[in-house]
């Protein structure tokens, strides 16, 4: 059986991850606020961690009115999380 793939979007304000989770619970896209791992640079100490279920919907929703959302895939590797940053 395959693992979950995960996600996380990290933003640059708590605005802008406030309004990101506003919009994905309008869309009942799942989307859980999470700190901001402290292996990923970001200026907001919160981040959204995704499903890669509904990536591209996501995708799709986060607007050029986002500025510098970075997109990361969380793999892990022995028994610790990398995170791999991604394309948005």
């Amino acid at each position: 059986m395959k693992p979950k793939e995960y996600y996380i979007l990290a933003f640059d304000s708590t605005h802008q991850a406030i309004r990101v989770e506003g919009q994905l619970k309008e869309k009942g896209l799942e989307g859980e606020m999470i700190p901001t791992p402290r292996d990923i640079d970001a200026s907001c100490g919160l981040s959204i961690r995704l499903s890669g279920q509904n990536l591209e919907k996501v995708k799709g929703l986060v607007d050029s009115s986002v500025n510098r959302v970075r997109l990361y895939r969380i793999d892990v590797d022995r028994g610790k999380a990398v995170y791999v940053k991604q394309e948005l």
